[in-house]
């Protein structure tokens, strides 16, 4: 298992110097780019391509990327967030161009997993939606060269249940299209175990954060309610060998915050890992 973390944790900075650090000193040799403008400039070639050079030059590799959800960090609440389900056409092609152009960033840097969000309500999933997502997938396979792969990931709704992400999957070959599974959503929304076992044959991501089971709170593995001991056997058992990315918030904010700062975020959570590891994975 390669075991990676999200930038996710730090969306509401720039990716320096410091933040780069973090990944060295806290044992992640891999990282998931947050496509989120200004934090991760895809839109903006060189700029993305520092953020990589100042990252191996710390020995991290940019594994994978999560595909943008909204245009920019700073006004995401206000925004219209990108949807590769919309039914509204113009909208659903601006959804596409910003993912394909993200992805071919990583494309250009050798390659690695583009982690896709199906975003829609389950109300309205079949059949339009369903569709329009679809039709979103194959545009970008067409867009976006076979060195990267797409990772469906599920949701915490019952239309984002892992059987829905598997319908979606199983119509595109392996070396392509497979399963981003969230065990975090997972928790929520189904059985975690029995969903590494559904996604198994497809799984080729991993998001890890923990929760209690009622909302998506991107806790350090342990906070939450998750049997994470069983959750990384049921994994081995699979044979998954994926990267398995730990996608945690900031807690450093707020009244009163969890953590003083990064620093103590991340160490409790490669304590975490470290005990996960030692049991055999």
């Amino acid at each position: 298992m390669e075991i990676s973390l999200s930038t996710h944790l730090f969306v509401f900075n720039d990716i320096d110097e410091n933040i780069a650090s973090l990944f060295q000193r806290f044992g992640f040799s891999c990282a998931e780019l947050w496509a989120m403008p200004p934090h991760f400039p895809y839109r903006d070639i060189a700029a993305a391509d520092r953020i990589a050079e100042l990252l191996a030059r710390r020995g991290v590799r940019a594994a994978s990327l999560h595909a943008p959800l909204y245009p920019d960090v700073r006004t995401y609440k206000k925004d219209r967030w990108y949807s590769l389900s919309s039914e509204d056409e113009e909208h659903r092609r601006a959804s596409v161009a910003a993912t394909a152009l993200a992805a071919n960033w990583l494309s250009h840097q050798g390659g690695g997993t583009v982690v896709l969000h199906t975003t829609f309500p389950q109300e309205k999933w079949y059949p339009h939606r369903w569709g329009a997502f679809l039709s979103s997938l194959n545009e970008l396979l067409d867009l976006v060269r076979g060195n990267v792969r797409f990772a469906v990931e599920n949701t915490p709704l019952a239309s984002g249940r892992v059987e829905a992400i598997l319908d979606i999957v199983h119509r595109y070959p392996p070396e392509r299209v497979g399963v981003c599974l969230d065990l975090g959503h997972a928790n929520i929304q189904e059985n975690v175990l029995s969903a590494i076992r559904a996604a198994a044959e497809r799984l080729i991501h991993v998001h890890a954060s923990d929760n209690h089971a009622i909302q998506d709170d991107h806790f350090v593995p342990g906070r939450g309610s998750i049997a994470w001991d069983r959750a990384m056997a049921a994994l081995r058992e699979t044979g998954f060998s994926g990267p398995f990315t730990v996608e945690l918030r900031d807690y450093t904010k707020g009244d009163p915050p969890l953590y003083r700062n990064f620093e103590e975020i991340l160490a409790e959570c490669r304590d975490s890992l470290d005990g996960l590891l030692e049991g055999g994975g």
